[in-house]
């Protein structure tokens, strides 16, 4: 019995140096971002997401109505002209002067609201131009987020597959003594528990960080890999 007591604490002691061991070199997390990187990102999702490409479309419409809210300036002018052939009677509207008669008239309704339609166009192209900045740092706010929770994910991958190594390790270890016959089934059995636990959250871990992954490749538009 204290034979299996001192197996069974060697053992204890013995993984709680390694989890002491790997937290102590354990880098931090910001270790691993690299805000170059993370602006290349941004870039690429502001080239690529359709939502971006929808406000750069409105933008060219609302400059496309201002040019012709500018060119609205020659609308109220109407240009006419009669052609009066010098060897011609005209009984019915007779006219003094003879050939070419070029006639100009100004629609000044029209002319006064000229500035207010150009006025008003610029301020919509001003406001699509808004929309879209506005947008661009939400957009920037949302690749940062994703790309730091795709970074988390891949961390805790990495510490989960460790965990699920020395619970392998610790099981195989166990399983031979208790074939040997040196331990009991209660402790075999939480050693085979503990391993199956750990591969489970393995498992999750690798569900997480390919859900984090295509999270992001959303805002980009390619995959992540692609991004270099």
């Amino acid at each position: 019995m204290i034979k299996k007591l001192r197996l069974l604490c060697g053992l204890v002691l013995m993984l709680t140096v390694k989890v002491s061991s790997a937290q102590e070199t354990q880098p931090s997390l910001l270790d691993d971002v690299s805000y170059v990187y993370v602006e290349k990102l941004i870039s690429v999702a502001k080239e690529n997401y359709p939502r971006v490409k929808t406000i750069e479309s409105r933008i060219a419409i609302a400059d496309a109505a201002v040019t012709n809210a500018k060119l609205s300036w020659l609308s109220p002018l109407s240009l006419s002209y009669v052609y009066s052939p010098s060897n011609t009677l005209n009984i019915t509207n007779p006219t003094f002067f003879s050939g070419y008669q070029i006639g100009l008239s100004l629609n000044f309704g029209t002319f006064l609201q000229s500035p207010g339609n150009i006025k008003r166009a610029k301020e919509e192209h001003k406001i699509e131009v808004l929309n879209r900045d506005e947008y661009y740092l939400s957009l920037t706010t949302q690749v940062k987020t994703r790309y730091y929770n795709y970074l988390q994910a891949l961390r805790n991958l990495k510490l989960q597959s460790q965990s699920n190594l020395d619970a392998q390790s610790l099981f195989t270890m166990i399983k031979y003594r208790f074939e040997k016959g040196e331990v009991g089934f209660q402790d075999y059995n939480a050693a085979a528990v503990a391993f199956s636990t750990s591969s489970q959250l393995k498992i999750e871990s690798e569900a997480i960080l390919l859900r984090t992954k295509a999270e992001l490749e959303e805002l980009l538009g390619v995959k992540l890999e692609e991004v270099q």
